[in-house]
């Protein structure tokens, strides 16, 4: 069913949000400062607002999985969507020769799609709601936390189906090297060349930071070869307790647009070219912590159909961000206070012009008596385009003993729908996926609750329950010329079980098992949601041998899924079980720490589609050196 929103009338709905946005900016910095005038404080070697967060993180009832940049080094990841791939829940697939990376959590078939924030500000998203993580050099990034539906409310707009926090490398005010760095080359499958160089410059206060990039692949089918490259400059500053963070990110990819199967592009191509730069400033003032953050972006994609027409989509975005964290003199209550205002254009010479402002103000405590732990959380959300929508989010925690808590959430957010959705700007063939602009925003609700135990402080079992609800969720249908097109569903659910086990088989070897099974349902037809699998299996063992040398296994499985509301036995995708395998070696070259290794991907070879009408391209090999110098 396809509904037509309506606008609300009155001027006042459109200056409100304005107001309380600015009332918010300016009311909280002004009684905090008169605490601290005329007093001395020696602040040191502080780190403030990272901090905060890591423990706002840690703390809230959430249920969360991270990995931070030694785990990072150590496993050896080459890109970022290597290390969420890697994480317990979170499942990653690659657009087969375009750009994109699609995440979800928890099995998949749900709402929206995953958020992703970078130093606490929204990613840039691509023509189809994925994010573009290749623009991320991985040796930039200090930590990345995953969190798992119903999200805190401070995370923002956009993450009902789970959020992404990525944050990148400061200033280590405890490093007095002078200066570092990293050099990768690597060559494999299918004209795959990768190299990538990071350089890290210090001064007393300061960091310079230098990462730059290029690869060049040709896949197994026609017109899906690659070429990317990215450079990214970032100034850090440290000083009394104020941390300054400016960082400039470029990046380039030339590449086929082979489509699907059922439908190829052998002359299709895309030239996707994005410059952002950012900003960020932390301090404190007596027991008031906060952040600025303001950020721009450009991004202009440059598509030639396979019928040889051109066109461009140019797509400007400015945006800036507060936060403020209040603690009381016990440090068992936390507030946490923000904002965000963030406008887009897009200009694109099939569609035309469209622009969206949004803007939103949240607040969330967190209160800690032991052995209890709350959350509560509310957000107000405003855009042009959708109007009003609210969010909410409350959670408790219990720790029934030091090695075992119990944590409990529940979520409500309102999901707008993506440019791409609207109006389906570009593509590599503009008959393959139209977009709809009778959509209507979704409104999602999600439980959940768990069970996370340590055994012998080595081995931990995490159980939990989860359920989501949607009302007007946005899925693609395609009709008789194979033309895929938006449309709103009544209601659907997904309900299931998830269940991680870490067991350690000595001080170097560990196994790593993940299990989902779900149950998804179109209400309209009483038929699965699409790309929803029943089952979901990650397997991934971890070793290191005498020599230093190490072995990563991981094994991926999935049961039938469908690609179409209809689930009809044509766009059927069948079971199947995928292998990567990672091996590394430190070695010593010229005096400096290096790495080898070789990763292989699908070590079987086994026939699969991740998306229906896109085969995986085989098994792949890729080899490669690292050296810190």
């Amino acid at each position: 069913m396809i509904k037509k929103r309506e606008a609300p009338q009155g001027t006042i709905q459109y200056l409100s949000p304005l107001f309380l946005f600015f009332l918010f900016l300016i009311m909280p910095v002004t009684a905090p400062a008169q605490q601290v005038q005329g007093t001395a404080q020696d602040l040191g070697e502080i780190t403030v607002i990272a901090e905060k967060i890591d423990t706002f993180i840690e703390q809230n009832p959430s249920q969360i999985v991270s990995m931070d940049a030694k785990e990072i080094e150590t496993r050896n990841f080459l890109q970022v969507h290597e290390v969420l791939g890697s994480m317990a829940g979170v499942d990653v697939k690659q657009n087969s020769g375009g750009l994109g990376t699609r995440i979800s959590i928890r099995g998949g078939g749900g709402s929206g799609s995953v958020l992703v924030l970078i130093d606490g500000r929204p990613a840039s998203t691509m023509q189809y709601g994925g994010v573009d993580l290749s623009s991320i050099p991985i040796d930039i990034i200090k930590k990345i936390t995953v969190f798992k539906p119903p999200v805190p409310v401070w995370l923002g707009p956009g993450s009902a189906a789970g959020a992404i926090y990525i944050e990148t490398k400061g200033k280590n005010i405890r490093v007095r090297q002078a200066s570092s760095g990293k050099v990768r080359l690597s060559a494999g499958s299918y004209g795959l060349v990768s190299g990538s160089a990071t350089g890290r410059f210090d001064a007393n206060k300061s960091q310079i930071l230098v990462s730059g990039g290029y690869s060049h692949k040709d896949g197994r089918r026609d017109n899906s070869q690659k070429e990317q490259g990215h450079m990214s400059v970032g100034y850090d500053k440290k000083e009394e307790g104020r941390h300054l963070q400016i960082n400039g990110k470029a990046f380039v990819s030339d590449h086929g647009v082979s489509g699907p199967e059922y439908n190829l592009t052998p002359n299709a191509r895309q030239r996707y070219e994005k410059a952002s730069l950012d900003l960020k400033y932390d301090g404190f003032v007596d027991s008031l912590d906060y952040t600025f953050k303001t950020w721009g972006d450009f991004k202009r994609l440059d598509d030639t159909a396979n019928n040889g027409s051109q066109s461009i989509l140019d797509t400007v975005s400015a945006g800036l961000g507060t936060d403020f964290f209040l603690t009381d003199e016990s440090e068992k209550k936390e507030l946490k206070i923000g904002g965000l205002a963030e406008h887009i254009n897009v200009d694109h010479t099939l569609t035309g012009e469209h622009d969206r402002t949004r803007m939103s103000v949240h607040t969330e405590t967190n209160i800690r008596t032991q052995p209890m732990v709350y959350t509560i959380g509310a957000r107000a959300e405003y855009t042009n385009d959708f109007y009003f929508s609210p969010a909410g989010h409350a959670g408790v925690s219990y720790a029934a003993s030091k090695d075992t808590v119990l944590k409990a959430s529940a979520g409500y957010s309102e999901h707008v729908p993506s440019f791409g959705q609207l109006y389906q700007p570009s593509h590599g063939a503009v008959d393959q996926v139209r977009g709809n602009p009778d959509l209507d925003k979704e409104k999602i609700v999600s439980l959940t609750t768990g069970l996370e135990h340590r055994f012998h402080e080595k081995h931990s079992l995490s159980l939990s329950l989860f359920r989501t609800d949607t009302w007007d969720l946005i899925k693609y249908q395609r009709d008789s010329n194979q033309v895929s097109e938006p449309v709103n569903v009544d209601r659907a659910y997904k309900q299931g079980i998830e269940t991680l086990v870490k067991f350690a088989l000595g001080e170097n070897t560990s196994i790593d098992a993940g299990y989902i099974w779900q149950d998804t349902k179109n209400r309209d037809n009483d038929k699965e949601l699409s790309y929803a699998p029943e089952h979901t299996l990650k397997l991934i063992f971890k070793t290191k041998f005498k020599t230093g040398t190490r072995l990563e296994w991981t094994t991926r499985g999935y049961t039938k899924q469908y690609s179409d509301n209809l689930n009809t036995e044509a766009e059927r995708i069948d079971p199947y079980l995928a292998t990567d395998v990672k091996i590394s070696h430190p070695v010593t070259l010229f005096e400096k720490k290096a790495l080898v290794f070789a990763n292989i991907h699908n070590l079987f070879d086994k026939d699969y589609s991740s998306h229906y009408g896109y085969p995986d391209d085989g098994i792949k090999l890729e080899c490669g050196l690292s050296i810190n110098f």
